[in-house]
């Protein structure tokens, strides 16, 4: 099993999601590392209270951040700076909308996930030209959001460093310094995929086309949904209205990653 750069890039991507927010206009609500208050009750298969999220630790963080996008995009499997790319894409936009982008980039059809073919091609591509076109790729999603008008300085901040950052792990630099003297971008002639691409068993969070029933996400999110609408009742009768409260965002936010991987299983456009 290849180990990759999961913890340089998350680095990176924990630089700019910081420590704890609750910032009105996101939808995400309390977060804390980059983890929403709906993802942390997810993961744990119960309602969490903001006191929670607040004392997320690192270690979990990091484990959320490995199953949830990491591995979502098949990192361990990516060369040297695509990784980071399509990982801190899936972080801020999805690993859908991620792998969509590589494919699209890629020149493969919609809809499908990253398989052993998807992972070869990317292998074969120049890795500094596939990293910088998702990157931008990316910045042009974002600009097409409402909420550009918002966030999108530190967004265009964050594409910009990850992009920078990309290239310098593909030239096999410090991925935390900006790129110098990076070589013209150029296909890899006559190129053979490793080995290791071609007899590998990725993890099940790249096959991001299974069918919905059969995801341990939705599960999840089922059973949240469940204890939570049982706990605002309880906490209705008793007349607890903070509890109440944060048992209605739990079932939302089991709702939103229901409807999150319901989309996931289609072409991302």
């Amino acid at each position: 099993m290849a180990t990759g750069n999961f913890f340089a890039c998350l680095a990176l991507t924990l630089h700019f999601e910081g420590g704890y927010s609750d910032h009105p206009l996101d939808p995400g609500g309390a977060t804390n590392l980059g983890i929403t208050r709906a993802t942390l009750a997810a993961v744990r298969g119960r309602p969490v209270a903001k006191a929670d999220v607040m004392a997320l630790s690192h270690d979990e963080a990091a484990g959320i951040y490995r199953r949830l996008y990491w591995n979502a995009v098949a990192g361990d499997f990516l060369p040297p700076g695509v990784d980071l790319a399509a990982f801190d894409m899936a972080v801020n936009s999805s690993p859908a909308r991620a792998i969509a982008a590589m494919r699209a980039e890629l020149g493969l059809p919609a809809g499908g996930g990253l398989d052993a073919a998807a992972l070869a091609a990317a292998d074969c591509a120049d890795a500094a030209a596939l990293a910088r076109a998702i990157c931008r790729r990316r910045l042009a999603f974002l600009q097409r959001l409402t909420r550009f008008t918002t966030f999108g300085q530190g967004w265009s901040r964050r594409v910009a460093a990850v992009e920078a950052a990309a290239l310098a792990l593909a030239a096999g630099a410090n991925p935390h310094m900006p790129a110098s003297g990076i070589a013209q971008d150029r296909p890899k002639t006559g190129c053979q995929p490793r080995g290791l691409l071609m007899s590998m068993t990725l993890p099940p969070e790249t096959n991001v086309s299974k069918p919905f029933w059969a995801s341990q996400t939705v599960w999840s999110s089922v059973a949240v949904i469940g204890s939570s609408l049982a706990g605002s009742l309880l906490a209705w009768k008793s007349g607890d209205m903070a509890a109440f409260g944060a048992a209605l965002t739990a079932v939302l936010g089991g709702i939103n990653a229901i409807v999150g991987r319901f989309r996931a299983v289609s072409a991302i456009r």
